[in-house]
């Protein structure tokens, strides 16, 4: 008869994929049970109506986590799964490391007066010393991705996260402080800049390394670009066309074209693609509907929703173009 533990670690291990269950499940039972009995052998009726420990539940998940996307020697599904995970890490971090250097370049800018910057590119964050100087904590995503490029998983994964913690407190400031206005955006940007921190995970001790010259180039390209946005930024009073949000839809979508171009397209490219475009279609649409309902209302407005929709509208056409390609692409390999 089998026993209220026993079921117990049966049912966490169907986190595990099938065909590594099928090896290897008895063997894991019996292992964790014999553990549990020893660990207190004069009571072994109540050790049966236990439950598995932490340690043994987290164990579980990060095997769960490594076979699911797994490295170079993993079968091709689980290697395509963790390659698109990983490239969503790349790009999202090299994504804050470019924020990163434009915010630090706007201090400068504001700090000496150079002359060039139009007043309506510098955000308000940078308008005071303090602020300016909380705002710096952001470089912690330049060294954090030049950690993973350069294959020290441990330390990016741990820069990422402290890089984190300025916008997870500023997040929760400012929608106190505004009593709600603007919560939608706010909190789903809070979730896509952990977006990459998490997608860390997928580069455990098997993951290839990353081909590190094309992602160092990525950074001053991105940096340069973003600049050359800002100092395009109009002035008088007039809004911007072109956003954050409107900055990763053009880049998400300049991605797609280049792979569509490149056919046949890699399945954990399109993978990787079809995550971020849903990211950023999230992203385009949250943060039309807080302006919609919170922004004032100016001139520009109606030209400002029919640009945000229609990048909206792209990106939801990537989306579905390459969850079809690598949903195709996925069913051809073979499982973990």
């Amino acid at each position: 008869m089998t026993s209220l533990l026993e079921e117990r670690y049966r049912r966490l291990l169907c986190l595990l994929p099938a065909s590594y269950r099928r090896k290897w499940e008895e063997d894991m039972v019996a292992t964790f049970m014999e553990g549990a009995y020893a660990s207190d052998p004069g009571d072994p009726e109540g050790v049966e109506l236990g439950r598995p420990g932490g340690a043994e539940i987290a164990s579980v998940a990060a095997l769960a986590l490594r076979l699911r996307l797994g490295g170079a020697d993993a079968a091709p599904r689980s290697f395509t799964l963790g390659e698109a995970v990983r490239r969503v890490a790349l790009v999202g971090l090299l994504a804050h490391a470019v924020g990163a250097l434009v915010g630090a370049a706007l201090v400068v800018w504001t700090a000496y007066r150079l002359p060039g910057l139009p007043a309506d590119a510098v955000p308000d964050a940078y308008a005071g010393r303090w602020q300016a100087l909380w705002g710096l904590t952001g470089l912690l995503w330049i060294p954090a991705y030049l950690a993973l490029v350069h294959g020290q998983h441990r330390t990016a994964r741990i820069l990422g996260l402290v890089a984190l913690a300025p916008a997870l407190i500023g997040t929760v400031t400012d929608v106190y402080a505004d009593g709600g206005a603007f919560a939608l955006s706010r909190s789903y940007w809070l979730l896509f800049d952990a977006l990459p921190v998490l997608a860390l995970a997928a580069f455990h001790s098997g993951a290839p390394p990353v081909r590190s010259r094309p992602w160092l180039v990525a950074l001053p390209v991105g940096a340069v670009v973003a600049l050359a946005v800002l100092l395009a930024w109009p002035t008088g009073g007039r809004e911007a066309l072109v956003d954050w949000p409107g900055l990763w839809c053009a880049g998400v979508f300049v991605a797609a074209v280049v792979d569509v171009v490149r056919r046949p397209a890699a399945p954990h490219r399109a993978l990787a693609l079809a995550v971020l475009a849903v990211a950023v279609l999230g992203l385009r649409v949250v943060t039309l509907v807080d302006q919609m309902t919170f922004a004032a209302v100016t001139p520009d407005r109606p030209t400002l929703v029919t640009v945000h929709a229609v990048e909206a509208a792209a990106m939801l056409v990537v989306a579905v173009l390459f969850l079809t390609v690598s949903r195709r692409a996925l069913r051809r390999l073979a499982p973990a």
